[in-house]
């Protein structure tokens, strides 16, 4: 797959999503503890496009194990790793359809090592839907 037809999150736009998230969610421990971990979780889906010809699906799966993994933030490393990939999907035209028990159940897995990137991958064809903006007039 080519990696220009997908749009992809940069350091900044992904460091200002965990601010906004945190702040909404009132939590008080947060920031970037190490830059070149979240630019590496963020660079894996255009590298999984380039050189695995990977989807959508199994490119949002290599960030949010990337993000999940690597733990680049002082706190709230799985919400935010969550919220970054839905966004990456909404970007690419497709949402999250799934209950937020599921989804705590594909954090945890990835956490805990129990889901390979094939599994997350499947989680995400099976848990998402297409995303269609209402047109304003």
């Amino acid at each position: 797959m080519a990696t220009e037809s997908f749009v992809y999150l940069d350091y900044v736009e992904a460091v200002v999503l965990h601010f906004e998230l945190m702040h909404y969610v009132g939590e008080i421990r947060y920031g970037v503890f190490d830059r070149s971990l979240i630019e590496s979780a963020l660079a894996r889906p255009q590298q999984a496009a380039a050189y695995e010809n990977a989807d959508l699906f199994a490119q949002a799966a290599t960030l949010c194990f990337g993000l999940i993994k690597n733990h680049p933030w002082i706190g709230g490393n799985k919400r935010t790793a969550t919220y970054l990939v839905e966004k990456f999907l909404r970007l690419n035209g497709y949402e999250f359809d799934a209950p937020l028990t599921e989804m705590l159940e594909l954090v945890l897995a990835i956490e805990s090592d129990k889901w390979e990137l094939e599994q997350i991958a499947e989680w995400m064809r099976q848990h998402t839907k297409p995303f269609f903006r209402e047109k304003t007039s």
